[in-house]
């Protein structure tokens, strides 16, 4: 049987619409006045940290809703709430991309354990000695936020999104990061900042009003065929 080039090419496109995974993305955390400010998501010894040393990690999140590291590894989120490196198949469910934020299981809110002076292990859950930080996804290309993406196979809603830390948002219109990919560096010149104040729980639920929005534009096509 022979297919025609159209026809490949039809299949192709249909076949990266099925299966996608989001753009590749910096790990930029949040938390203003702090020296978690601009830090990164890195591993060491197979657990994730964060900070300014070791070596910078790009992911993505699949289209199975797993984060994929740039070492080829995966994030494991573990019982006591801090994540490991793992295979695919030990890779966590639930990881999404909101607002310009990585968010786990419809959550964008994360949190840093001191380990010392300049490092901290990265965790889901929070304590006394906790500090609350945002994950920001910046793109490798102009530091500016990816879109929004939620995995085909996974439950988590983008439009949906519980955040665990209220956040002030202003510019810093001078700052300059600098974002490190192998040899790629990305120069992130103006970001959204986030101060972190206190611990609120806020829901955007638009699914009704999209709905609405639907019923009426098809009531409006309906009226013009009568």
């Amino acid at each position: 049987m022979q297919f025609s080039t159209a026809f490949t090419i039809a299949l192709a496109a249909l076949a990266s619409m099925v299966v996608a995974d989001s753009e590749s993305f910096g790990m930029i955390t949040i938390h203003s006045g702090t020296n978690l400010q601009y830090a990164h998501v890195y591993a060491d010894n197979g657990n994730l940290l964060v900070g300014n040393s070791g070596d910078f990690f790009t992911a993505t999140v699949t289209d199975a809703g797993k984060l994929k590291l740039s070492d080829d590894k995966y994030a494991i989120a573990q019982d006591d709430g801090t994540f490991k490196e793992g295979s695919e198949t030990d890779g966590s469910t639930g990881f999404a991309v909101s607002k310009g934020r990585l968010t786990y299981k419809n959550s964008d809110g994360f949190f840093a354990y001191p380990i010392d002076a300049s490092s901290y292990t990265l965790s889901i859950k929070s304590s006394d000695s906790a500090t609350g930080i945002a994950v920001s996804a910046r793109s490798q290309t102009d530091g500016s936020t990816i879109p929004d993406f939620t995995p085909s196979g996974s439950s988590a809603d983008a439009s949906v999104v519980t955040s665990s830390v209220a956040v002030t948002k202003s510019v810093t219109s001078t700052t300059s990061v600098a974002v490190a990919k192998s040899a790629t560096v990305a120069a992130i010149s103006q970001i959204t900042d986030g101060q972190v104040q206190a611990t609120v729980s806020q829901q955007t639920e638009n699914g009704a009003a999209k709905n609405l929005a639907g019923l009426s534009a098809f009531a409006a096509a309906a009226a013009m065929l009568l």
